[in-house]
């Protein structure tokens, strides 16, 4: 842990500390400067440590407002163990309003554990991985569609064959908890350089979730992440006494590998012939690549490899070739 990231928060300290993270960064503009993460701490005795994470992409709102609400209202005598809140995790990134971090252009998402004496983002993930996600009893990392992507409301947790069983038990019950209408199970593709991702490979329970698109926020997105971050507060046993709503009976789900995926075959501007939770079927038609430059060619079509329902899709019309135009889920069985 030689890291030169540093907080005026204790970690250890009882009580309700809102402070800082402070990252080190000297441009040209600034010699010897930091970049501020703010964040807080709320411990009160014995119990349970649960994190929430807001911002790892800087284009999502929902997550950021409703752990700022948190930060304010939750009072020490209220927790029961120790909520950490993080709700601007990408603080360059949410400040730019990108999905990644303008400072050194890395997706904070892809880069856990981190490394102590990396880029900036690379710093930011090594100092929450050992001194805050290496106490964890439950992670919540709250995220959104952005600006590039139309996406069901929706609970993601990793399953995997060889996790243990009391791990995928507790992360099925934190998706039911959760209780929005869809839950993603996902193996990440074997990638676990994500925050859940790799708090799972930790032994941590842990859910992503999806709450807003479009790069907007409106009043029921922010009440829907709300509510599903009560509910899983409540059944942590850190917030034992906060308010809850019921949520919804979650229907669960799988992208189904690459095949799920439909990619733009080229440059161009694509005509989308689909709408969120759409049924899809093999070989069906996605749309129509055009390319307006050159307006005596044909369109394109391109098409669905698998069946499925539509998940998530694409805002962006003008795309490159390799721009995801639509991602489909199946069903699966309840996990537990």
């Amino acid at each position: 842990m030689s890291t030169t990231v540093f907080s005026d928060i204790d970690w250890e300290r009882d009580g309700k500390q809102v402070g800082t993270i402070y990252l080190p960064h000297s441009p040209d503009d600034d010699a010897w400067g930091v970049i501020p993460f703010p964040a807080a701490s709320i411990k009160n005795g014995q119990g349970p440590v649960v994190v929430v994470s807001g911002a790892v992409h800087g284009d999502e709102y929902e997550g950021p407002i409703v752990i700022a609400e948190l930060m304010r209202q939750i009072q020490a005598s209220e927790v029961a163990g120790q909520l950490i809140l993080l709700p601007t995790f990408n603080a360059p990134a949410l400040r730019a309003g990108r999905r990644t971090s303008p400072i050194d252009h890395l997706n904070l998402n892809r880069v856990f554990p981190g490394d102590d004496h990396g880029l900036p983002t690379q710093q930011i993930a090594r100092y929450v991985t050992d001194h805050i996600l290496s106490r964890a009893d439950f992670y919540l990392d709250l995220h959104a569609g952005g600006r590039t992507l139309f996406i069901q409301p929706s609970a993601h947790v990793v399953m995997a064959d060889d996790m243990p069983p009391g791990l995928i038990e507790a992360n099925a019950r934190l998706a039911e908890v959760f209780g929005v209408g869809i839950t993603v199970q996902t193996s990440n593709m074997g990638d676990y350089r994500t925050a859940a991702g790799y708090a799972t490979l930790k032994g941590i329970p842990t859910l992503a979730a999806e709450m807003g698109m479009g790069g907007w926020v409106t009043s029921d997105s922010v009440r829907a992440t709300r509510e599903a971050t009560h509910r899983v507060l409540k059944h942590t046993g850190v917030l034992p006494h906060i308010a809850t709503m019921p949520g919804e009976k979650t229907r669960w789900t799988r992208i189904n590998g690459g095949k799920a995926y439909v990619f733009a075959p080229m440059d161009g501007y694509f005509e989308r012939r689909f709408k969120l939770g759409d049924r899809i079927e093999a070989g069906q038609v996605a749309g129509l690549m055009h390319a307006l430059t050159r307006p005596s060619l044909e369109p394109e079509p391109v098409f669905f490899q698998s069946s499925g329902m539509l998940y998530a899709h694409g805002l962006i019309g003008h795309v490159r070739a390799g721009q995801n135009l639509a991602v489909l889920v199946e069903d699966v069985h309840e996990p537990v």
